[in-house]
């Protein structure tokens, strides 16, 4: 069982990282920030929520990775709410700039995107997998509690 809860622990954090990285790509694609934001920021007590709650409600004596993955979709906005906020807020002229000075699009991700959003990435990471720890847990509680009758 062991072997089990640690990878569902590491799919779980890589599927919501997945998502978390879509978004922010969709957000530096689009120059949407702001609505993506807003939409996050609905969307992510529920899904979290949801999230730690799904081993419970799902009321299965035997977990699948596809618990894991769907998880990992509802932790999703937690870990891209963060790195979001700091990209909403960098001017759009960086951008254009470093396109001008003829930055390709791989140095100005290392060099202008991932020291802006270093330390909110970090903490994004640790978030991941807190909650897919927090999420291993209810899926362990989940199979042990006592039948209701």
């Amino acid at each position: 069982m062991l072997p089990f809860l640690i990878t569902h622990s590491l799919f779980m954090a890589l599927t919501g990282l997945c998502l978390a990285a879509l978004v922010l790509t969709a957000t530096l694609a689009t120059r949407q920030g702001t609505r993506l934001y807003t939409l996050l920021l609905l969307v992510l007590l529920p899904a979290t929520g949801l999230a730690l709650a799904l081993p419970f409600l799902l009321h299965s004596s035997t977990p699948t990775l596809l618990l894991s993955f769907f998880q990992g979709v509802l932790i999703g906005p937690a870990l891209s709410l963060v790195p979001l906020g700091h990209l909403k807020d960098a001017p759009p002229t960086w951008r254009r700039t470093a396109q001008e000075l003829g930055a390709t699009p791989f140095l100005r991700l290392r060099l202008l995107w991932l020291p802006l959003l270093g330390r909110s990435l970090a903490g994004s990471l640790c978030l991941a997998f807190a909650l897919s720890v927090l999420g291993t847990l209810g899926i362990n509680l989940g199979i042990h509690k006592a039948p209701l009758s």
